[in-house]
């Protein structure tokens, strides 16, 4: 066996392409109903997706929007999904003051 592979779990994290075989479905209309877009104060910084997304149960999609200014539309199948990531987005916020 080739000791040189990974596995990377990709939980509900939907690439470009999924989205496409998804098209005209019912996860499609909700995700384009509970999308933010996603603006970093400071375009040098990082973005923790993986602790963002942590709680994430259902599909979601992260799409860069302009990547040299940090901005990143943020898809969700489920509104709680959506909920809980705000709730971490404003977390941090005030962790970092």
């Amino acid at each position: 066996m080739n000791s040189n592979l990974k596995l990377v779990k990709n939980s509900g994290s939907l690439s470009e392409s999924d989205l496409q075989l998804l098209s005209d479905t019912d996860i499609i209309v909700n995700m384009m109903r509970n999308r933010v877009l996603l603006v970093a104060n400071d375009p040098k910084s990082s973005i923790d997706w993986d602790g963002l997304t942590s709680d994430v149960t259902a599909f979601y999609h992260i799409r860069p929007v302009d990547k040299s200014n940090m901005v990143f539309q943020v898809w969700f199948e489920e509104l709680k999904d959506l909920d809980k990531f705000e709730k971490k987005l404003m977390l941090n916020k005030l962790a970092s003051k």
